[in-house]
This record gives structure tokens, sequence and C-alpha cells, in this order.
């Protein structure tokens, strides 16, 4: 009989990886089978580790994003609201958060020093200016884009910051793209970001939402927020106006307002003081700077060490106190006490004259016996302390921009801010430094500070770029 040859099994071409391949016998097949389950398997756990790592990545970055202010550093709404309802000493307040100070950059750190060490005298004293776009271009007309006439004048003189107007907000994009360009200039010019400012207490000082452009509601005054009692509603608005203001590019906002008004007939402080009593401006302050900064925006308390006692206006000339030192120590100073021990980390110290403190009329920020001596000595004060606007009346009548920068250095102050001819009292006081008159010693323990402070920002931006840079990768996946 004649044997039967075995037939072989054909199959068909498979794709694998996008490739055809011909396999001969069924063995193969299987195999290929195999294969291209195996390469799904491996395609699959791949992208689900991934998925894994971006998510863990984000997290992480969220939890850093979250810290940048310290979160566990903020005062506990519900205590400060207790210290509002409980009668208590003015310390208690104090007292009561100082393990809850919020910690930033030191300093004194090795990355500050290492930074300090690669300016020039020039560059450490321009830091410490902070003036208005138009004062830094030489423009009579308001400046509302970063253009080249900036970059140049940023290129001779690199300040510290800029304070934003109204004059200079005109919509969100225009504000955006000019904060975006004067970040661009600094860090190329210092590498290191800029302090972009604005006053946007709420209520009647509001130069963001009084712009209807803006798109964003108006804030009720602080003293009908005050009148609650309720501390809550203030971190409410405070974390609300920090939100938009961190959206535009800000990332400093000179509020609170931490005056005491003891004086009813004030009518420069009626609306924007939170009340009467030093334990609800204390509260309802402290509440008011968690809602900013936990909004990533740098809360500034003023005006030290009080402005709730006066009369007149500091922005048309001699504005005077008649505070004794003792009324100063328990009402005025029991808000900047607490923001202190809150870790806040800039104060602006008003023009006001308290000749039963001084012995002398001279404006509080222009005084070395109430920067240095209650600021610093008396309450221990580690952070930036930051002039009111070198152009009001009570300061400038009396001061040329030159004289005015170099006694309020001396006096000790950090930042000049919105000196009335910025060019002239920068070349006084890097003069001043250099005649002996201002050590450099001086110089250096402000820039330290202001260095920190921006670091600090460096930092959050980082995080802030990464954060959305996952944000981006974690939608491709899903």
């Amino acid at each position: 009989m004649r044997k039967q040859r075995t037939r072989k099994l054909q199959s068909k071409p498979h794709a694998v990886n996008g490739r055809i391949l011909t396999y001969c016998n069924a063995s193969h097949s299987q195999r290929v089978i195999k294969l291209i389950a195996r390469n799904r398997f491996t395609t699959l756990a791949v992208r689900v580790a991934v998925v894994l790592l971006v998510v863990m990545i984000c997290v992480a970055l969220f939890v850093m994003r979250s810290q940048f202010f310290n979160d566990s550093a903020t005062h506990n709404i519900s205590h400060a609201h207790q210290s509002v309802q409980k009668v208590e000493k003015p310390e208690f307040v104090v007292r009561k958060h100082k393990n809850h100070a919020w910690q930033g950059f030191d300093p004194n750190s090795a990355a500050v020093k290492n930074v300090l060490s690669k300016m020039s005298l020039e560059d450490k004293v321009a830091q410490m200016f902070m003036v208005k776009p138009e004062e830094l271009v030489g423009s009579y007309n308001a400046v509302t884009i970063s253009g080249s006439p900036m970059q140049q004048a940023f290129t001779t003189l690199p300040v510290g910051g800029v304070m934003l107007s109204r004059e200079n907000i005109q919509n969100p994009e225009q504000t955006q793209r000019m904060i975006s360009g004067l970040q661009a200039m600094s860090q190329s010019r210092v590498a290191l970001p800029a302090l972009v400012s604005v006053d946007e207490e709420g209520g009647t000082v509001a130069r963001v939402s009084s712009n209807p452009a803006m798109g964003v509601k108006a804030s009720p005054n602080m003293s009908d927020i005050g009148a609650t009692h309720k501390p809550l509603k203030a971190y409410k608005i405070g974390k609300y106006i920090g939100n938009y203001l961190f959206q535009l590019g800000f990332n400093v906002d000179f509020a609170p307002v931490a005056d005491v008004l003891t004086n009813p007939n004030n009518t420069l402080m009626q609306k924007r003081a939170f009340g009467s009593r030093a334990l609800t401006v204390a509260s309802m302050a402290s509440a008011f700077a968690d809602g900013l900064q936990n909004s990533h925006v740098f809360a500034t308390y003023k005006h030290f060490p009080g402005h709730g006692s006066t009369f007149a206006d500091s922005h048309q000339g001699l504005t005077v106190s008649n505070q004794t030192p003792l009324a100063l120590r328990k009402v005025d100073l029991v808000p900047f006490r607490d923001a202190i021990a809150h870790g806040v980390e800039f104060i602006m110290v008003s023009h006001v004259s308290y000749p039963k403190i001084t012995g002398d009329d001279t404006p509080a920020s222009m005084s070395e016996k109430i920067v240095t001596g209650i600021a610093r000595n008396k309450l221990g004060y580690k952070g930036i302390l930051i002039s009111d606007s070198l152009g009001m009346g009570a300061v400038s009548l009396r001061y040329t921009p030159g004289n005015a920068a170099i006694t309020g250095i001396k006096a000790g102050l950090d930042i000049l801010l919105g000196s009335p001819n910025s060019r002239q009292a920068y070349y006084a006081v890097v003069n001043a430094v250099r005649q002996g008159i201002i050590t450099s010693n001086r110089i250096d323990e402000s820039v330290k500070r202001i260095i920190a402070v921006k670091l600090q920002i460096a930092h959050q931006q980082n995080s802030h770029r990464k954060f959305h840079a996952c944000r981006i990768i974690f939608t491709i996946f899903f």
C-alpha cells in the first residue's frame, strides 16, 4: 500500500506590530497568537504603570503646592473666632499660634547667601526699591505693556518689585501679559522673580475689582465684615481676592488693614478697618491673610504701628497720632504682634508721626525708634518691612527722594515703595554706601530677606508649572 504523505497545515499571514509575517505551520500560528497576547498585556501594563506614576507625581506636586504657605501654619479659623467671643488678654492671641508660625526660606541659608554673593552693590540696592511702571520707564502716561522701554529701564535699574495701579490694569489678558513680561525681565536680569504688588483690600480700595473689565465681583468694606465677628467671612474674602490676583500674576497684596479704629472720626480708615477692638481686628486680619496666602499671594499687614487713632490723611501731609506707649502696646500693636507670631512676611510701615513715642514729629517710616526699635527689637519681627508710598505728602513734602531713601534705610526699612524719583533715590543710596553713610552689611540684611521671599516665589512658580504639566499628561492618558 502506498504510504500517504502528511499534509502540512497552512496558516494565514499574521500582523505583528504592523508587519505582515507568513508562517508555514500551525504551531507557528499558535506562537504568534501568544506573542500578540503578550504584547497587548505588556502594552497595557506599561500604560497602567505610566498612569500610576503620573498620578503619584501629581499628588506629590499638589501637596507641595498646597504647602507653599504651609497650611498648617495658618491660624485655625475656629480658634480665631473663639478669641473674639472670649474676653482674653491681647498676649493670648500671640501665644496661641506661636508654634504655628509659617517657615519659608531662611535669610541666612546657604541658598540665599549664594544668590547674594553674585550680586553687585548696585543690583542689591535696586532690589530694595518697588516702583510704579511709569516711574521706572519715565513716562507721564499709564504703562500697560512690558515692552522695550521697560526692558531698557529694567536693564539699568533692576528693581525688586513693581506696584500696579488701576491705570495699569485694563483687562485680564493685558494684565497677565504685562506681569509675565515683567517676570521674564527680572529672571533674565537678576535670576530672581519680581515682586508684583497691588492695593486690593476690598471695599473702597480695590484696584482690580473696581474695573468692570476684569470680570470679578467687588468685595464689601472690611468694616462691614468686621461687624459680623465671623473670621470665616474674612477668610473667604481673602481667599477669593487671592485667587483672582494669583491668576493674574500678582504675588503680593497690600492687605489686610490691621489698624484699630480708636478714633471714630478717622474718615480715612472708617470703612477700611475691621473694627475698634484690638482682638476683633487681630482675628479678622489673620483670617483675611490666611485666605490670601492659601491662594499663594503674600499678605501685607498695614499700617504699622497703627493708623486708627489719627485725624488727618498722611497722603496730604503731616499726620499725628497721640497714642501713648501703653495705648500703643495694648491696642494698636496687638494685630501686628499677632501677625509676627503668624509668620507674615510683609509689614507696611506708615508715615504717621508719634510724638509721645519718638519725642518728635518724625514719620514712623523714617524713625529708627519705631522701625528698628519697636518692630525689630521689641516685637522680634524678622520679615520684610516696606514703607508706605514715599510719594505721600507726609514724606515727600519734608524729604527729597534721596534723603527719604537714605533715612528710611537707616531707620531699618527693607523696601522703599513708590519713590517720586526712584533713580535719584537709587543713586543716593548707592553713593551713601560708598561713602560709609550706610554700611554694606545693612544693605545685605535687607536684601537677604528679599531674596528669601523671592526664592519661595520661584519654588512656588516651578511647582505650579509642574502641576499643570502633570494635569496635561493626566488628561492625555484619560
